[in-house]
């Protein structure tokens, strides 16, 4: 009986129109919280229109130093039609990056993607305005779904399946040419977005046949009423600071409806977390390798590298001797590993490339955290071949399986207003989303064959508040 008055009170204190998570994963925005091309790796996503509408969507593929954009482009969904592309390594043909590591998109699917070159899209370089020179930290990263707004009207007949392919994608690509329709009224036909946006998403890696799959969220209510926004292909400044500054965030035991001076503030709010746990298994018998990837989707938003700056959430002094270099500023945090039989220990993560340091660190906008056994000399990411990695050791005299939580050191309250009380409510924690992933190698499937196996679990965590 209590669970079920508990059940109902949180659906009559949610706000009718705030950003929140919907935990079914269909919304207005999704987010997959990584990406790689490293070590052979290819990265698969799909998105679905799962309405009778036509959808304008930006899809923003952003790099895990500081979040920013090294592709972006439009794609125009037909009723219930679903856009795949994968991603892969590809030397740069750039300008002063010519035959550096990087990745490009390719793509066999009928949808309207206008620019895009679907055959072979080479990820762009140029908007890598600060942090480290080597392109190849573009390598690996996050992803950014937007839905911009329904298309109606001759534009959104256009888009319209017709046997399978749209109708006239030619159209919607004379539209955004010099005097085109779009180039003069980038909002003609377009009415307000209203969400039925799913995705997924798999990491592939095609020599060992292994497929580890990529937990999405979705934000639902992402604009306000009646409020949308319709840029460019090639525009990326279309992001997470587009929300509306009301967020619905959900404790344990309560609801926050809770007003922001920032869109961005809100987005963050329903990504917070003040604790994560993370499973592993490392289990020497099936050679088990583990790795955990963190993603702060909005970081960029609240620090800033030159001159630095940190705004809340963020601590006003970045962890920097922690991470590979100043612009993969970290936050402290405290990481205790258990194994399977409830033995635990603080570890101290080792990053490759620096001395042993006083504390741990989340760096960057994507960090992995790499798992070794007790007593193995591991110093990189077997799996995703990251540069931006800590490796953490197993319990001493545990199992070799188990789970790791991380708290956030030295944070501040990222503050709203209770709408209901005006009162002044700090949201406690980082913007913080991941997952885990683990490999296993059966040596004798059978006589002659070896089997290798990849899982993926979603990272858990909790949130708390404080009231001002």
């Amino acid at each position: 009986m209590k669970k079920l008055f508990f059940t109902a009170v949180l659906l009559i204190s949610y706000q009718a129109s705030a950003v929140h998570v919907n935990p079914h994963g269909i919304g207005e925005v999704l987010l997959v919280p990584y990406y790689t091309v490293n070590n052979g790796l290819n990265t698969l996503v799909g998105v679905t229109n799962t309405t009778g509408n036509v959808k304008a969507i930006k899809i923003n593929i952003r790099e895990g130093l500081n979040g920013y954009s090294v592709l972006s482009y439009n794609v125009y969904l037909g009723p219930h039609d679903t856009w795949t592309f994968a991603m892969g390594g590809y030397p740069s043909s750039a300008d002063g990056f010519v035959g550096q590591d990087f990745a490009a998109l390719a793509s066999s699917d009928h949808s309207c993607a206008p620019m895009l070159n679907k055959s072979l899209q080479e990820f762009n370089p140029y908007g890598l305005v600060d942090g480290s020179d080597d392109i190849s930290r573009g390598r690996e990263g996050f992803i950014e779904i937007i839905e911009m707004g329904e298309l109606k009207g001759q534009l959104g007949a256009a888009a319209t399946l017709v046997s399978g392919v749209p109708n006239n994608c030619a159209l919607l690509a004379s539209a955004w040419e010099n005097g085109g329709s779009w180039d003069i009224n980038p909002n003609q036909n377009l009415r307000p977005a209203t969400g039925g946006l799913m995705a997924e998403a798999d990491i592939m890696d095609v020599s060992s046949g292994v497929n580890y799959s990529i937990p999405t969220v979705a934000l639902a209510d992402f604009f306000a009423d009646d409020e949308f926004v319709h840029v460019a292909p090639t525009d990326s400044h279309l992001s997470l600071d587009a929300a509306q500054p009301i967020a619905t965030v959900l404790t344990d035991t309560e609801v926050y409806n809770l007003s922001f001076e920032r869109g961005v503030d809100a987005v963050s709010a329903v990504l917070m977390a003040d604790e994560l746990q993370a499973t592993y298994s490392i289990d020497s018998g099936v050679e088990g390798v583990s790795e955990i990837i963190y993603t702060q989707p909005t970081r960029r938003f609240h620090v800033y590298s030159r001159p630095f700056r940190a705004y809340s959430p963020y601590p006003v002094q970045p962890r920097i001797d922690s991470c590979h270099s100043r612009q993969y500023e970290g936050v402290e945090v405290d990481i205790i590993v258990h194994d399977r039989e409830g033995r635990g220990n603080y570890s101290f993560g080792y990053f490759p490339g620096l001395p042993q340091q006083p504390a741990d660190a989340l760096c960057g906008s994507v960090f992995i955290m790499s798992m070794k056994r007790v007593g193995s000399e591991l110093e990189e990411a077997l799996i995703t071949q990251s540069h931006n990695l800590a490796v953490i050791k197993g319990v001493d005299g545990g199992t070799e399986n188990g789970y790791v939580t991380i708290k956030f050191m030295d944070t501040r309250p990222l503050m709203g207003t209770q709408i209901s009380t005006n009162q002044r409510i700090g949201v406690m924690g980082l913007p913080v989303i991941g997952f885990s992933i683990s490999q296993y190698t059966n040596m004798y499937a059978r006589p002659g064959v070896m089997a290798v196996y990849g899982l993926s679990h979603p990272i858990n965590s909790s949130v708390s508040v404080k009231r001002f």
